[in-house]
């Protein structure tokens, strides 16, 4: 490690490769480095992350050891160069500093995958004083749209679908913020700066008026079935209580006796159809939100007709987007805080991927309108483009 006798300091050139873009890396390297008094930068590239620090060696070794071991949840460090370097001594401060290109111009690094809506965003969603009450695109560093947003690498708002929407000066605040959880946080946005919601026809003609959660659901309720777009593509959602609207989606799919999966508001609704225990609950509610083959209860096919005949088990799966959860919401009687995600709720929904049969998965709106005008009767659309289509796991 190298000296400066004038500054009695040492610096330190370090490379993080693996899932650290999109996961709130670099503002956490921010808060490590200013609460070690450390100098220096963090900035994202093609490689991952590079980080320039300088400080005093003692604080040096400290930073090297919490780096990894301190990692955000949602990151995964496959490898680590460290090397020395001279140190800066008229740097002051530590930033994060302008993304660039890999060195030799190749791409070697990932995208994070899109997360489920952290349990913090949640309760701001339900709160009916948060400026995001209700807020179908509510996300922060920890979870949201990642991959299907991103266009190209490195990973920043300017290289998302995101680039489209201008942040207002209360959402620009957060992101520039380093203490506040939106630091960075590249889809940020509210409803007075980010992408809207609205509700069309087969047409395309949006239902002027209308309020697009409530709408897609009484249309749910009264047996019809919805394209509701996603964060990879748009799903097809029918009330799954409803033996003849699941019946009219499998013809209209084309898709004779092939399972569906049931979404339910929380692991409290789906009790009552399949077996599970805390491993299976665990798997439901990560951030990866999988769809989970459980063993079904006697009674679950005669309350969830034609959803899946002939076999034993349920492919169930729970909320992620903020959007679906405005629905569960909206048939709770929009109730205020998180409470009700854990009691019984009766809404259950057939969640399947919007695509005719033997086609690819739908995720732009014209092409919603198009390939499905004969299979919805009501298309739940916004307008944040998906930049790469990407089905439930």
């Amino acid at each position: 490690m190298l000296m400066d006798p004038r500054t009695r300091t040492s610096a330190l050139h370090i490379r993080c490769r693996g899932l650290v873009q999109g996961v709130g890396f670099r503002p956490y390297v921010w808060r490590l480095a200013t609460d070690l008094n450390l100098q220096g930068y963090v900035r994202n590239d093609g490689d991952g992350v590079f980080i320039e620090v300088c400080g005093k060696p003692t604080a040096l070794a400290v930073f090297r050891e919490r780096l990894e071991r301190e990692a955000p949840p949602r990151s995964r460090i496959d490898e680590v160069e460290i090397e020395s370097c001279g140190c800066e001594a008229q740097r002051e401060g530590f930033v994060i500093a302008d993304s660039s290109p890999a060195s030799d111009g190749r791409l070697r690094t990932a995208i994070g995958p899109d997360s489920a809506v952290c349990d913090d965003c949640l309760a701001e969603l339900f709160n009916p004083r948060d400026r995001r009450y209700r807020y179908p695109f509510i996300n922060c560093t920890q979870c949201g749209p990642r991959y299907t947003i991103t266009r190209s690498l490195p990973y920043d708002r300017a290289n998302t679908t995101m680039s489209a929407f201008e942040q207002c000066p209360a959402c620009a605040g957060e992101y520039c913020d380093p203490m506040h959880r939106r630091f960075h946080a590249e889809p940020n946005a509210c409803p007075v700066c980010g992408p809207r919601l609205w509700i069309s026809d087969r047409d395309g003609i949006e239902l002027a008026n209308a309020d697009p959660v409530f709408a897609a659901l009484a249309a749910i309720q009264n047996g019809g079935i919805v394209a509701v777009k996603g964060l990879g593509g748009f799903h097809l959602a029918c009330d799954a209580r409803d033996p003849e609207a699941v019946a009219r989606l499998r013809s209209r799919k084309q898709r004779e006796e092939k399972p569906f999966a049931v979404m339910f508001a929380g692991v409290a609704s789906a009790r009552d159809f399949v077996m599970l225990g805390e491993h299976e609950r665990a798997v439901l509610e990560s951030p990866e939100r999988p769809i989970v083959l459980l063993r079904k209860r006697p009674g679950a096919d005669e309350a969830l007709a034609g959803i899946a005949p002939g076999v034993a088990w349920l492919g169930v799966m729970l909320p992620y987007t903020p959007l679906q959860y405005l629905l569960f919401h909206q048939a709770a009687g929009r109730l205020t805080g998180t409470a009700w995600l854990d009691s019984v709720q009766p809404l259950a929904l057939v969640m399947t991927s919007a695509n005719p049969h033997g086609e690819p998965l739908v995720s732009r709106n014209d092409e919603a309108i198009d390939r499905l005008h004969d299979i919805a009767d009501l298309f739940l659309m916004h307008d944040r483009e998906i930049a790469a289509r990407c089905d439930d796991s």
